[in-house]
């Protein structure tokens, strides 16, 4: 018996600890980054195809097919996450009736992210066995988010449609907060900076990101993404070229794979640009798969 006790405590011991999720943690469809691991110890691989039509007016129009690859794995301790981004594109411009078409890796990314705070590490909530009221009532501390920061080395290439002169390498930074306002609704809130080394073609962005939990399977989420500040070759690039609306769904088959669809509009009409898209999420949990220790 005391074998059992001990082993149980042990496990879930760890369990407060591990970034685990008994649900695969992924960051599709959305185009944010979350603030938890996938744990240490676990590979996990997020892909899928966008399709984006660009409209400037009736005599210039852009076609893209971009696939996405993002490859995440945990190591060292559980806050770490070591992270491959692979964006491939291709895409046609018909303007004044000529056509031209290319494709190739438009940008590569591979950096690490560090969760600096969790809020749920610290706190847990208590239920009131004696009041219903007082356990449905919000709780504010909900609001303190988790707390993450990425660093990655970014790599351009010529295959930017809109930004061909882009250096070569530069440095992606990221600060993530993510709130678990219930046990279905979460905000992401990514703060982005791009070739941060760079004075011409520095820029800061934004993401937010709403997703709410409709069943154990099934979930939405809606997405705003914008800039504070982007230059390229030394022009400031307004606000509403950058910025997007986007909402979608998913839908678990099991707990380590995901499928998702999406589709997003430009705030702008020069271009006006919409995308839609389809995904797959998928991870390895050998680590994780515990036998009952009362079946031991």
């Amino acid at each position: 018996m005391k074998k059992y006790i001990l082993l149980s405590f042990l496990l879930a011991n760890f369990a407060v600890n591990a970034q685990y999720t008994q649900d695969i943690n992924t960051n599709r469809p959305s185009s944010s980054m979350g603030a938890y691991s996938v744990s240490k110890g676990i590979f996990q691989i997020e892909g899928g195809y966008t399709y984006q039509n660009d409209e400037y007016n009736v005599d210039k129009i852009n076609t893209q097919n971009n696939f996405q690859l993002q490859f995440r794995y945990g190591e060292i301790i559980e806050q770490l996450e070591f992270v491959a981004d692979l964006h491939f594109a291709s895409y046609k411009q018909e303007l004044n009736g000529t056509n031209f078409s290319d494709s190739g890796f438009k940008q590569l990314n591979f950096g690490a992210k560090y969760m600096i705070y969790d809020h749920y590490k610290y706190y847990v909530e208590k239920r009131n066995v004696y009041s219903w009221k007082a356990n449905q009532r919000f709780k504010w501390r909900r609001l303190i988010p988790a707390v993450a920061l990425y660093a990655g080395a970014q790599f351009n290439t010529k295959y930017n449609l809109y930004y061909p002169e882009l250096p070569e390498t530069g440095l992606k930074t990221m600060i993530i907060a993510q709130q678990h306002l219930s046990k279905r609704f979460s905000i992401t809130y990514n703060f982005i900076g791009e070739n941060v080394t760079e004075n011409d073609f520095r820029s800061f962005s934004y993401i937010v990101t709403a997703s709410l939990g409709l069943s154990n399977k099934w979930s939405i989420f809606g997405e705003h993404t914008g800039i504070f500040d982007k230059k390229y070759k030394t022009e400031t690039i307004p606000f509403k070229d950058e910025a997007s609306l986007k909402g979608g769904l998913t839908f678990k088959i099991n707990p380590n794979i995901q499928l998702d669809a999406f589709a997003g509009t430009s705030i702008d009409n020069n271009p006006h640009k919409i995308q839609a898209g389809i995904g797959l999420s998928w991870r390895n949990l050998k680590k994780f798969q515990f036998k009952d220790p009362m079946e031991l």
